[in-house]
């Protein structure tokens, strides 16, 4: 890994990483050691840009078969003999440059639903012309992890199968493996993704634009939970508080796209996959079809997506309950009444049954997810509107829980109560909204102005029976007819020189919280008024100077802010699921939204075969939503633990971290890869820890491969340190480290045909990580799968 070299570098560097993961250890404790490994990442990025200095401004642009732009395109530079030079995305316009010696080199553009294009090129004189048309392609994916403002800096893009190759079963598990993201486990799929310490709301998410929420309030699924992985087109993981122009709330955000062909450039195309994969832990199986077809004025794509799985066992080969199906359908139409204009409608029904969830105090009957929209784009040629859109859409879920195989469903004498009961919990989670933007374009600036409105309705209502004669024990309100309606406007400017870039956005939300009947005991023991309006200021501004063709320097400053979640809001002593106890939580309709500042240095340098990529970045959350327990307030449920816990607004919350990843290849057929990430985090009202914060972990993998990389083969190892710096007022436990390795392999066999196989935790470790969720009847944190090999096969045409 060509991150150091020379022992004295790599002292230094191994010191600055490993005083994190210190037991207790101070944001400043080790002040010292990061002096030195800023020296080295100083001297190494200058004499990197110093080797580059002297080189050729060479460009062009990638247009698709109707000789449109192609932003977003990956466009990869090697010499002839496959060593790497340098990688970077198209702009808006389509337009890409690098900055590098005179001579011969291998060129190669990528973009999902594309096929890649590999040229010779001889660089010599300066040139922004160079010119490439993609041809429509097959199914790809990607994601793209973006460190920094969305359309205005660099993009990391991950490998375009990754998720296909790894047989994940849903997204957040794929997301989990990169830096600075991490997700809870609380049972075998729906997992929740969290981004640098921000968890569930503070998390903005999206699919295809739209706004979507959990379908309950114990979170057994997180926002995206109901979109198959098979279907992914892109995945975009904001970190920070970058995409203002996405929604209202984003300290971060994660945006889902869906695949939708590319139109042709005339000939109608038809494409399509199939395939199925086989988990041997748990009985895991997976298969999917789908096919598309478009040409030069209309496209469709139609796809299916069965998976189930029985309960699977740990490294100790503990049984883990794990029972879940899971039936996936999603479409899309669109066509082009003439040349500049879109219009499309995408539509998905999604339906789970019978899910165990070992972290929590009840399992899932169903999901049932039924999501449209319908979108208008307008995209003149040779104006200064440069795009138009428009879209309305409908998220619906319902959502339905049980108790049936958790110990409250038996008799057990000496509890009380001491026979079983059975319980009911149905709950509606529907988000409606719209959203609108115009793009113009007046030269070197770039304006996008726009607004959104988005509208959440959520009910749900818990009865608690005898279960041996069905006597109805009592019934309550646990989502009291709960309403936010937000109302967004936003302005961004772009301003491009050269390579650079210098944008800012800001964006202003009016919300509206109301809630239907509470409870006289909610009137009696909260505050201020159960209807509550806010206005909320968000803004951002973001720098990204490439020095060189091999080096990119970018840093940010933003604001979001937050508004509490219904739940905090009203929930009258239901059990919370930010913080792993079984206790009951009372809502404050009178809180007031989170405020995040965050300050993003980013870096991106490139020398012989090798990319370095680093981001630091810091933040405060001002009146960070936490809870405290209050001796004043009986529990309802007779199981509960005696404590009942209040949401407040604390004082404030401090997070700082950073991400260290490196690549490089070892020739033509091999490369290898290695990451570093770690966030720090503390409340400052308690003055402990921040609850659910990931430990240190290291990521390492290498690879062999051919030169087309149409076969390869994988070794990744994991390491978590232990986590020891946890929040003991709310009960949070600490975490032992683990490492893991997993072996991944995938064939192209040729005609479309494709086989990829593993094993993952080969040593058949027993771990949990920091953020799985805690069995609440035996205090112990659900553990991840122990060994499991899975094989899979695909045909794609």
């Amino acid at each position: 890994m060509p991150i150091v070299i020379g022992v004295d570098r790599h002292r230094s560097t191994v010191s600055a990483l490993s005083c994190w993961s210190a037991r207790g250890g101070s944001l400043f404790r080790c002040k010292a050691r990061w002096k030195n490994l800023f020296a080295f990442v100083f001297i190494a990025t200058t004499t990197t840009a110093a080797a580059h200095a002297q080189g050729v401004n060479w460009g062009g642009v990638v247009v698709d078969p109707q000789a449109f732009a192609l932003p977003g395109v990956s466009v990869d530079l090697r010499t002839v003999d496959g060593n790497f030079v340098a990688t970077i995305p198209t702009d808006r316009e389509g337009r890409f440059q690098f900055t590098v010696p005179a001579g011969t080199y291998q060129l190669t553009a990528s973009l999902l639903g594309f096929e890649s294009v590999t040229r010779e090129v001889a660089i010599g004189a300066p040139t922004r012309d160079f010119r490439i048309e993609l041809k429509l392609g097959s199914f790809r994916q990607e994601v793209v992890v973006t460190a920094t403002m969305p359309e205005l800096a660099m993009e990391v893009v991950v490998s375009a199968t990754e998720a296909e190759q790894r047989a994940v079963r849903d997204v957040a598990e794929h997301l989990r493996t990169k830096a600075g993201l991490s997700a809870t486990r609380r049972g075998p799929i729906n997992l929740e993704p969290t981004i640098r310490g921000l968890q569930e709301t503070q998390v903005a998410m999206f699919v295809d634009g739209t706004r979507t929420y959990a379908a309950g309030p114990a979170r057994m699924d997180s926002d995206i939970s109901h979109v198959s992985p098979h279907t992914l087109q892109a995945v975009r993981v904001v970190k920070g508080p970058w995409a203002l122009t996405w929604g209202a709330g984003a300290l971060s955000a994660v945006r889902i796209e869906t695949f939708r062909p590319a139109f042709s450039g005339g000939e109608f195309v038809l494409g399509g996959r199939v395939g199925a994969n086989y988990a041997q832990s748990g009985d895991g199986t997976d298969g999917f079809a789908g096919v598309w077809g478009s040409n030069d004025r209309a496209r469709f794509a139609v796809y299916h997506n069965t998976r189930a799985a029985n309960d699977y066992e740990d490294g100790d080969n503990n049984l883990i309950p794990g029972d879940y199906e899971s039936f996936d359908t999603r479409w899309t139409a669109a066509f082009k009444p003439n040349a500049a204009t879109t219009i499309e409608y995408l539509g998905g029904y999604q339906e789970q049954r019978d899910i165990d969830y070992a972290g929590r105090i009840l399992d899932a009957t169903f999901f049932k997810t039924h999501s449209h929209a319908g979108e208008v784009t307008w995209r003149p040629q040779a104006s200064i509107v440069s795009e138009i859109h428009g879209q309305v859409y409908a998220n619906l879920k319902d959502h339905l829980m049980n108790n049936d195989e958790k110990p409250t469903a038996f008799d057990m004498l000496g509890r009380i109560p001491p026979f079983g009961l059975r319980v009911e919990l149905p709950t509606e989670s529907d988000t409606t909204g719209g959203r609108f933007y115009v793009m113009l374009d007046q030269g070197t600036i770039d304006w996008k102005l726009g607004t959104d409105l988005t509208r959440l309705e959520q009910n749900a209502s818990r009865s608690i029976f005898r279960r041996s004669n069905d006597s109805l024990i009592f019934s309550d309100i646990v989502w009291p007819d709960a309403g936010l309606t937000n109302i967004g406007g936003y302005a961004q400017a772009i301003y491009a020189w050269g390579g650079g870039q210098l944008g800012a956005t800001v964006r202003v939300d009016a919300l509206d919280a109301s809630a239907g009947v509470v409870s006289d005991f909610f009137s009696a023991n909260t505050t201020g008024s159960i209807n509550q309006t806010e206005t909320n200021v968000s803004a951002a501004v973001n720098a990204t100077l490439p020095v060189t063709g091999a080096f990119v320097v970018s840093a940010g400053v933003g604001r979001s802010v937050r508004s509490a979640t219904p739940m905090e809001r009203y929930s009258d002593r239901f059990p919370s699921t930010k913080f792993q106890t079984a206790a009951e939580f009372m809502g404050n309709p009178a809180l007031r939204p989170e405020e995040a500042l965050e300050v993003n240095v980013g870096s991106l340098f490139q020398v012989a075969r090798a990319s370095i990529t680093a981001d630091i970045f810091y933040r405060t959350i001002d009146n960070y939503i936490t809870v405290v327990p209050d001796q004043s307030l009986p529990k309802r449920l007779p199981l509960s633990p005696n404590t009942v816990f209040r949401y407040i607004n604390g004082s404030e919350a401090q997070f700082a971290g950073f991400e260290l990843q490196a690549e490089s290849d070892l020739g033509p057929y091999a490369d290898v890869s290695a990451s570093y990430s770690y966030v720090w985090a503390e409340d400052e009202e308690l003055n402990e820890p921040v609850f659910g914060i990931e430990p240190f972990e290291q990521r390492y993998a290498i690879q062999a491969h051919t030169r087309d990389l149409q076969r390869w083969i994988e070794l990744g190892v994991t390491v978590a340190s232990a986590q020891n710096r946890v929040a003991t007022t709310r009960l949070e436990q600490a975490t032992e480290g683990w490492t893991v390795l997993d072996l991944r392999a995938s064939i192209a066999l040729g005609r479309g045909v494709s086989v990829k196989l593993g094993v993952e935790n080969l040593t058949d470790e027993t771990y949990a990580t920091h953020l799985n969720s805690l069995n609440p009847f035996m205090r112990q944190r659900v553990n991840e799968v122990g060994r499991s090999s899975y094989l899979g096969l695909e045909y794609g045409f």
